[in-house]
């Protein structure tokens, strides 16, 4: 499956943004756009899915990564986050790492298998996660010609 435009080059994502205003005056939907992260034992906040870039897991914690820079450690495996987290926004690309599609700007599951973030980060595609990744990709860009 050729997914770079050429052989050399890796695939460049448009500057493509879901709108997460769509949701209107109803607070349900915009309540289920939002994840609580416990940060103490009696303490959570309430972060939004656009907000959050990629996470990582780091043994049965997770590191969430926010478009500010800034990033928090959570007392959770990164499956339970991901299973709160919409599927079709964010994909995990290794064992270790989930993306939010909305922050990927560049990908190359033919050679070196990397996708690389808007602050720059480059983050590794597994062989294993590469398919799933491949059609949450296609499915999110809604463009079937660069596949």
């Amino acid at each position: 499956m050729v997914t770079t435009l050429t052989n050399v080059t890796p695939f460049v994502v448009p500057n493509f943004k879901r709108d997460f205003n769509h949701f209107g005056a109803d607070t349900r939907l915009l309540k289920e756009a939002c994840i609580s992260l416990p940060i103490s034992c009696k303490k959570t906040i309430t972060v939004a899915w656009k907000d959050i870039s990629h996470l990582e897991a780091i043994s049965n914690y997770t590191m969430f990564y926010f478009n500010n820079g800034k990033k928090l450690l959570v007392s959770r495996t990164m499956k339970d986050f991901l299973a709160k987290l919409d599927a079709e926004l964010f994909v995990r690309v290794h064992k270790s790492f989930a993306i939010n599609l909305n922050y990927l700007t560049q990908f190359d599951v033919k050679e070196e298998m990397f996708v690389q973030l808007r602050d720059g980060k480059k983050i590794t595609v597994s062989r294993r996660k590469k398919k799933a990744f491949l059609e949450k990709t296609k499915n999110y860009l809604g463009s079937s010609e660069v596949f």
